[in-house]
């Protein structure tokens, strides 16, 4: 019985994991890229607090 429900459960996730790898590598890519803009907006702030000066 345990062996039937292991086997469904393997049946059932192991067709969805390139899915969710894939999910999981673009939120990477989205967070790298929300980072980066952060860092150029506090840049941006910096230098107009210094040129309005």
């Amino acid at each position: 019985m345990e062996t039937e429900i292991l086997g469904l459960l393997l049946g059932v996730v192991l067709p969805l994991y390139p899915i969710l790898f894939m999910i999981h590598q673009r939120i990477g890519r989205y967070d790298e890229i929300v980072e980066e803009f952060k860092r150029l907006r506090d840049e941006h702030e910096r230098i107009m607090e210094v040129y309005h000066d």
